[in-house]
């Protein structure tokens, strides 16, 4: 197997949006399922969270096998609150109550997510250990959130050099907040 990664482009906002909605435990890969268009027109955007501006795309040749999206923390707040704001209506949770992921001097790896076929295969791990190396280029903080739930997660994060860094509150959930060694 020979992956590589790529900024994504306007062109793989579907993909993204795929990223989104599992990174979130909807099954769109499994289920082949397409995201809805106003999802898709979030990610198409420049000025939200899940912008194919954040995202890193992980290649199989020419095929997107995974996604990673990422961002720094600088004015969070802001572009949660408008990225959040366009869905609400949609929104299990509210969004205002929600914690901030993430702030200023940070790098957060917000949603991952890999094809079924590709699962077991370290992806996931490269794509982090991308992402680390990112927020090192820029001199950030490498941060996440992680389900505490999801110990096969949490272990791979502790096993790259992630540690606990208290809690989360976010949709409507309490989650690790994990930060790089």
């Amino acid at each position: 197997m020979n992956i590589a990664f790529r900024p994504a482009t306007i062109d793989d906002a579907p993909f993204v949006a795929t990223v989104m909605m599992e990174a979130v435990e909807i099954p769109m890969m499994e289920e082949k399922r397409t995201p809805e268009p106003h999802l898709i027109d979030i990610c198409r955007r420049t000025d939200t969270l899940y912008s194919y501006k954040n995202a890193i795309i992980i290649e199989d040749g020419e095929r997107p096998i995974a996604g990673l999206i990422s961002y720094e923390g600088a004015g969070y707040h802001e572009v949660k609150m408008r990225t959040f704001g366009m869905v609400k209506d949609k929104l299990p949770f509210d969004f205002e109550t929600m914690d901030d992921e993430t702030r200023e001097g940070e790098y957060y790896l917000d949603s991952l997510a890999v094809l079924p076929e590709y699962r077991g295969r370290g992806i996931g791990r490269r794509a982090i250990e991308h992402g680390v190396s990112i927020a090192r280029e820029r001199g950030l903080l490498p941060i996440l959130a992680c389900d505490p739930d999801n110990t096969n997660a949490y272990n791979l994060y502790k096993k790259i050099g992630f540690h606990e860094d208290g809690k989360l509150f976010i949709f409507g959930e309490t989650y690790l907040r994990m930060v790089f060694d």
